[in-house]
């Protein structure tokens, strides 16, 4: 248990002007983006029973033959059918707990740690949000670099000795990863990529940055799709040495999302007697979440606990795809 103490705050009783909050440098780009979307079928069944969910969906018509008309009345056309498939999706329960003892806030005014804790609750959930997105991610990565490898392009070296300009991110790798979508390759809208790749494709000036209308930021793109760096890419040590880096292309809403009402969502525990009398106060958060890939199949193979964990959603054999491989709108960019 961590709770606020004297020992923790950094405090002149002199000169006291303000707390300054350091943000965490890592940030939720992927709402932002619209690679995870709110969906209220995903709502719906967070909200449900069960700790497992089954989404079903329907599959495309076949579209490899047709008939051929003639006038023979006793010539009969087969009737085709249209199919559906069930995706498994795996709910999460979450929660955590914050707190303070009371003495701190008497004793350095008008701060209060527990007023900073609570508004800086938003951003923790967006973080780990964040990591079950760059989980599945790297699962889904794994298990197809296991498998048919039909959404991986990789040009990387395993020894860095080895490595030249045409193993590192660059155009033709980039169009060749865009290509594994096959006829569906527009649905690629978006190219998350590890902060020193993005520092690559600066030097070799192939960054144009376009201003939001309505926000008025400066949003980077490459050849028409938007960038969002992302330190928690994967990166692949070498076999011999060096790093691989994955750079990942996204299509929108390829991230569904709902939200489950937990029976407490958010509660206030004042132990009085705690600090000799002086009492302590604890803040929990609570959270119910459905963030599942469209396509996929989680099929809980290894998940020890009541909600697979960040480790368990990044391991390959809880993933296993449903869809044509056209129709998930993901494709992996591996290089050095």
């Amino acid at each position: 248990m961590a709770t606020v103490r004297l020992s923790d705050v950094q405090f002149d009783e002199d000169v006291y002007l303000s707390y300054l909050q350091e943000d965490r440098t890592d940030r939720n780009a992927y709402i932002a983006s619209g690679v995870a979307v709110t969906n209220e079928q995903l709502n719906a069944r967070a909200g449900g029973e069960g700790e497992i969910t089954s989404i079903p969906y329907w599959k495309d018509l076949n579209a490899d033959n047709e008939n051929l008309s003639n006038d023979d009345p006793a010539d009969y056309a087969t009737p085709e059918k249209i199919g559906t498939g069930l995706m498994t999706a795996r709910k999460l329960f979450l929660n955590n707990a914050w707190q303070s003892a009371n003495l701190v806030s008497s004793l350095i005014g008008s701060e209060d740690p527990m007023r900073q804790i609570a508004s800086r609750t938003s951003a923790y959930w967006d973080q780990r949000f964040a990591a079950r997105i760059q989980g599945a991610t790297l699962g889904i990565f794994l298990d197809n670099e296991g498998g048919s490898g039909d959404m991986i392009f990789d040009i990387s070296e395993e020894d860095d000795s080895a490595v030249t300009d045409a193993d590192r991110f660059n155009y033709a790798g980039f169009v060749d990863a865009v290509a594994t979508m096959g006829e569906s390759d527009d649905a690629l809208t978006l190219i998350g990529v590890h902060p020193k790749t993005l520092a690559r494709m600066r030097k070799e000036n192939n960054i144009e940055y376009i201003q939001d209308s309505e926000t008025g930021l400066m949003i980077p793109f490459y050849n028409g799709k938007r960038v969002v760096v992302d330190k928690k890419l994967p990166v692949i040590a070498g076999t011999t040495s060096g790093s691989r880096y994955v750079t990942v292309l996204y299509g929108p809403g390829v991230f569904g999302y709902g939200s489950g009402s937990p029976k407490y969502p958010v509660a206030v525990e004042m132990d009085e007697l705690a600090g000799n009398g002086a009492g302590v106060e604890t803040l929990v958060e609570r959270k119910e979440w459905l963030i599942h890939p469209e396509g996929y199949k989680f099929t809980s193979n290894s998940v020890a606990g009541q909600s697979p964990t960040v480790a368990e959603y990044q391991a390959a054999t809880n993933w296993e795809r449903q869809y044509e491989r056209e129709n998930v709108a993901l494709a992996f960019f591996v290089h050095n």
